[in-house]
C-alpha cells in the first residue's frame, strides 16, 4: 500500500469520552468546505452503537456521523472489522485492504483513535492509534479532556508514556470541553507548549447542545431539564439490535425523553414503546419470550399502551414469522407477540430502496421519503383489525385502535411531519397541545447541527495554526 498517496490525520484522546469523535466530525466538515473529499476512519472499533449502511454492513455509529459530516455515504471501509482470525497479521491485512480502497476515492482521511493511546500494556497490540499513524505517516492531534479536571497532568502523562518515535508524531494539541473562560488557561497552555514543543491550537468550550451525556448513544443528545420532558418513549435494546440511528430523531426532540431498556429491566409506563430492527430475528424473538419481556409488552398493549415496530420489530409484533430455509433445511416457524394480525415470511432476497409514500395515519396526506429495507413480506390475516399506514399497504399497518404500529420504512422518524404527527397523538392522550409539524426533516436538522459544530470549532480553534501543524496547505 502506498501510504503517501492518501493524506491522513489521526485524533487521539487522553482517555475515553475526550470528545475526539465530535472534533473528527467537525474537521471532516471543515475540510469538506475546503473542497476535499474526506474519509472518516476507525480501525477495529468494538462499539456496540452500530449503524447499518445501505449495503447492509455494520459500522460504528460515530463513523456514520463523521461520514455525514464529510457529506459522504457511510461505508464499511470507514470502520473495517476483522472476523474470525484476530492475529495482528490478519487484522492488518483487512485494514490495508480498506485503506487501499479509500486511497483511490478520497483526498484525506480523518482517523478517530480509540481510548488511550499510551497505555503500556497495549504496546504492539493497538491497531487503532499510534501504530496506525506510523503506518500512514499521519500527523497526530492530541485531544485533552478538560471537563474532568487535571487536564494538564493528563496531557503530560499521555505524552510521557509514548516512546520518542510516537511522541514525534503529535503535531498539535486541542484542549476540549472546558467549562469557563478560556483565557484562564493561557498560563497552562503556554507552559504546555514550552514543555513539549507542541502547539496548543485552541480551547473548545463545553458545547451544551452537542456533547452527549456519558450514557448517551446519540452524538446529538441534548441535556434537558426534567421540566422540559413531556413525552417518554422506551426503545427495547434487543440483544442483536441492528441500528441505533433509526431513533435519533426522537432523541433530538426537545420535549421527548428516549431511553433504551434491556430485557431484564422494568418496562414501566412510557407513553410509547419502540421495537427496533434486529440482525437476528429468531434469537431476539426467543430472548423476548424467555426473558418475560414479551408478556410485559403484551400487558402494556392490553392496558392501552402504544407500540411501534420497525423492520424485524414490526414482524415480531405479528402472530408468527416463518423463516424459509434452503432445499435441504426445514423452514422455521417462530411465535410472535400476537399484537397485530399479521404473518411474516422471510426470504433470502433483500429489498433495499428509497421510497416516496403518502401517509394514511396518524394524519392523512403527509408525504414521506424513507428507506424500505427488508427481506420479508407480510400477510394481513384480518383486514378488519388493521389499516394501511401508507398508500402502499406493503410498507406498514396500524391496528384499528391506533395503538400498535408497524412499518418497513427504517428511517420513518426522519420524516419530521410524520414524526410530529405521531408524537402529537401521544401528546393528545395526555391532554397536551400539538407540536408544529412544519419543520425540516431530521437529515436537514442533523446537517445543520454538524454545520454548527464546525462553526464552533472554527471560532475556538486557530485553524491556520492547526493546518500548518499537520501539514495541510491551502491557498
Amino acid at each position: 500500500m502506498d501510504t503517501q498517496a492518501l493524506k491522513a490525520i489521526l485524533l487521539i484522546g487522553t482517555g475515553n469520552a475526550a470528545g475526539k469523535s465530535l472534533l473528527a466530525s467537525a474537521l471532516g466538515r471543515l475540510l469538506y468546505r475546503r473542497g476535499l473529499k474526506v474519509a472518516p476512519f476507525q480501525a477495529q472499533s468494538t462499539s456496540s452503537m452500530l449503524y447499518t449502511t445501505n449495503q447492509g454492513e455494520q459500522i460504528a455509529y460515530f463513523q456514520a456521523v463523521q461520514a455525514w459530516a464529510a457529506r459522504t455515504e457511510p461505508q464499511a471501509d470507514f470502520n473495517p472489522r476483522c472476523s474470525g482470525d484476530q492475529s495482528p497479521e490478519r487484522v492488518w491485512a483487512v485494514l490495508k485492504q480498506s485503506l487501499e480502497r479509500l486511497t483511490q476515492a478520497f483526498d484525506v482521511l480523518v482517523a478517530d483513535g480509540v481510548g488511550s493511546p499510551a497505555d503500556a500494556y497495549l504496546t504492539g497490540q493497538d491497531v487503532c492509534n499510534l501504530h496506525l499513524a506510523q503506518t500512514l505517516n499521519a500527523p497526530v492531534v492530541l485531544v485533552v479532556d478538560a471537563d474532568r479536571g487535571g487536564w494538564l497532568a493528563s496531557a503530560i502523562g499521555t505524552l510521557e508514556l509514548m516512546d520518542p518515535t510516537e511522541k514525534a508524531l503529535v503535531r498539535a494539541i486541542i484542549i476540549n470541553k472546558y467549562r469557563g473562560n478560556p483565557d484562564r488557561l493561557k498560563p497552562g497552555r503556554d507552559w504546555l507548549e514550552q514543555r513539549t514543543g507542541i502547539p496548543v491550537v485552541g480551547v473548545m468550550p463545553w458545547l451544551q447542545n452537542l456533547f452527549p451525556s456519558p450514557e448517551s448513544i446519540d452524538l446529538f443528545a441534548r441535556r434537558r431539564r426534567q421540566s422540559d420532558i413531556e413525552t417518554t418513549i422506551a426503545a427495547v435494546r434487543l440483544p442483536h439490535i441492528a441500528s441505533f440511528s433509526d431513533l435519533d430523531p426522537l432523541s433530538a426532540e426537545p420535549t421527548v425523553s428516549l431511553r433504551y431498556i434491556d430485557l431484564g429491566q422494568e418496562l414501566g409506563y412510557p407513553d410509547a414503546v419502540v421495537l427496533p430492527r434486529s440482525n437476528n430475528l429468531a434469537e431476539d424473538l426467543q430472548a423476548l419470550h424467555q426473558s418475560g419481556f414479551a408478556e410485559d409488552l403484551q400487558q402494556y398493549a392490553i392496558a392501552g399502551g402504544t407500540i411501534l415496530g420497525i423492520g424485524e420489530g414490526f414482524q415480531m409484533l405479528g402472530r408468527q414469522v416463518v423463516q424459509l430455509q434452503g432445499l435441504d433445511t426445514a423452514s422455521q416457524e417462530l411465535m410472535g407477540l400476537d399484537l397485530l394480525p399479521i404473518s411474516s415470511i422471510t426470504t433470502g432476497d433483500w429489498i433495499d430502496r428509497e421510497r416516496q409514500a403518502t401517509s394514511n395515519y396518524p394524519q392523512a396526506g403527509l408525504p414521506v421519503t424513507s428507506r424500505e429495507f427488508r427481506q420479508s413480506y407480510t400477510q394481513i390475516l384480518d383486514s378488519q383489525s388493521v389499516q394501511s399506514l401508507f398508500d402502499d399497504s406493503k410498507l406498514g399497518v396500524v391496528s384499528s385502535s391506533q395503538l400498535v404500529w408497524g412499518t418497513y420504512l427504517t428511517d420513518i422518524f426522519d420524516s419530521s411531519p410524520w414524526r410530529r404527527a405521531w408524537l402529537n397523538r401521544l401528546r393528545h392522550q395526555r391532554g397536551l397541545s400539538s407540536l408544529p409539524t412544519g419543520i425540516p426533516d431530521y437529515r436537514e436538522h442533523r446537517d445543520m447541527l454538524l454545520d454548527s459544530l464546525a462553526d464552533d470549532v472554527a471560532v475556538n480553534i486557530n485553524l491556520d495554526r492547526l493546518w500548518a501543524a499537520i501539514g495541510l496547505h491551502f491557498k
